[in-house]
């Protein structure tokens, strides 16, 4: 899908050429025959292998949600990149709403990579018994791929779950790079995530902390987006139940200290439930800040710095001050989550899912459900969170619901800042974007009130031009 107006203005030039030659027989520009594509085990693994890295190439989300949220605000060195999304202004098309549409055609390609190599995976050919064993796998990784990017997508281009609200996103299920297809409804689309990641466990060994590995599909790695799809849909037991099943796995336990801040630097992966790495790329880390330079576009906000004490560990290990070693202008609060690690400045590895987020899914499910037990549960995973976090942190108890949900939603801004989770919470939950005064200069974007329309993404222009059956979302 992504580019499709590209492709058929490539195709029309083709069939204006064949008015000249008719001898000539045309297939789509794009077109590649599978057979010659795909013919071992081996090549379709690195078909798979791309689908990981489109996955940490087009997951811009964790930059968009912090623009749009009240994650960041505009560094004193911003040339202009990302304003029109931080100051609301953004649209469908590439001049204004380049930061906002990319993620459309990003995991559409990824899902048309994935369908590539579900399409030719069981007719290709394994060289031994261990090419053969991995058939399975393959397929399961590329079907649980599948669901994450259709997963992705609703997330960012559906308003807040709504099971019938017919305006979810196309469901792909083949490669089709010139198809048309309409919008499903949101419920559909929920149906075919849920197969596609039941299909996928069916297909994968089970995890076990001796075969466990953070940077392929796992059935463990699944419940965790099972998770986070069950907390979209307001399933608050199934949430626990699948964030119960991630947690007792312990392929992946709580750390503190030097092996908390030791992620964020890749000197381990602890934690991490799903990451891509990256060797040479700078893509998650150089958001924020250039590498050769003291420039910091985007910086953290003064909310969010104000949330931490002096005693909290993610404070130094996600909030950055300028100095002549680290090479950004002195006294200059800066991102420091992805900022640099043994492979070079802002070369950092794409998180996905981690067990602290896993923790706080679980609090704010059980806090969720209400009853004693559950408040108790959720009090409990919001404690022991902030117990790996704080220095000689004492356990709070909380009067009532409310008190303890408000408290696991600042907890969830606090660790899983610059992940893409803050703005779907806010979405998912009703509440408004409130930035401090000190964090704009304007009060036209200190507030995003409730349930605004640019809380759902546009749908690129692009697509609207190219595809008949598509339908943008209110608003743009």
């Amino acid at each position: 899908m992504k580019m499709k107006n590209y492709y058929i203005c490539l195709l029309g030039a083709a069939l204006a050429f064949a008015g000249c030659k008719k001898e000539l027989d045309l297939k789509p520009t794009d077109s590649i025959d599978p057979s010659k594509a795909f013919q071992t085990i081996a090549d379709a693994q690195l078909g798979a292998n791309a689908v990981y890295g489109d996955y940490g190439t087009y997951n811009n989300q964790t930059y968009v949600g912090a623009l749009l949220s009240d994650e960041v605000k505009v560094g004193i060195d911003n040339q202009g990149q990302g304003l029109f999304t931080y100051k609301y202004q953004d649209a469908a098309d590439l001049t204004t709403g380049a930061d906002v549409i990319a993620a459309w055609g990003g995991f559409y390609t990824l899902i048309d990579q994935a369908n590539r190599v579900l399409a030719v995976i069981d007719g290709v050919t394994a060289a031994s018994p261990f090419e053969e064993s991995r058939r399975g796998v393959l397929k399961g990784q590329m079907l649980a791929m599948r669901a994450i990017g259709h997963f992705e997508l609703l997330e960012s281009y559906s308003k807040k779950y709504d099971p019938a609200d017919p305006l979810g996103v196309p469901i792909m299920l083949k490669s089709d790079p010139l198809g048309q297809p309409a919008r499903a409804k949101v419920a559909d689309v929920i149906t075919q995530i849920k197969a596609d990641f039941a299909a996928a466990i069916a297909l994968l060994p089970a995890t076990t902390t001796a075969n466990f590995t953070d940077t392929v599909m796992s059935p463990i790695s699944i419940a965790a987006y099972q998770a986070r799809l069950a907390l979209y849909m307001n399933d608050y037991t199934n949430a626990v139940n699948y964030t119960t099943t991630v947690i007792n796995s312990n392929v992946k336990p709580i750390s503190s200290g030097a092996g908390f801040q030791g992620i964020w630097t890749d000197a381990n992966s602890n934690e991490t439930l799903f990451r891509v790495r990256f060797a040479t790329g700078t893509a998650i880390g150089a958001i924020w800040t250039v590498v050769s330079q003291s420039l910091v576009y985007f910086q953290p906000s003064n909310k969010l710095i104000s949330q931490y004490t002096a005693a909290d560990i993610r404070q130094g290990a996600y909030i950055g001050v300028g100095n002549t070693t680290n090479g950004v202008g002195t006294g200059k609060n800066f991102v420091n989550k992805f900022f640099t690690s043994s492979k070079g400045a802002r070369i950092v590895d794409l998180k996905g899912p981690r067990i602290a987020e896993m923790y706080l899914i679980r609090a704010e499910a059980n806090a969720q459900l209400n009853t004693a037990a559950s408040l108790a549960a959720a009090a409990a995973d919001l404690n022991l969170v902030r117990s790996n976090r704080i220095t000689g942190y004492t356990n709070q108890a909380f009067a009532d619901q409310p008190t303890l949900l408000a408290a696991i939603l600042v907890e969830k801004y606090k660790e899983l800042c610059f992940e893409g989770i803050r703005f779907q919470d806010l979405k998912r939950n009703g509440l408004p974007v409130s930035r401090l005064a000190t964090d704009v200069d304007s009060p036209q974007w200190q507030t995003l009130p409730a349930n605004d329309f640019h809380f759902t993404l546009p749908i690129p222009q692009q697509e609207l031009l190219a595809n008949k059956n598509m339908v943008q979302n209110a608003g743009y």
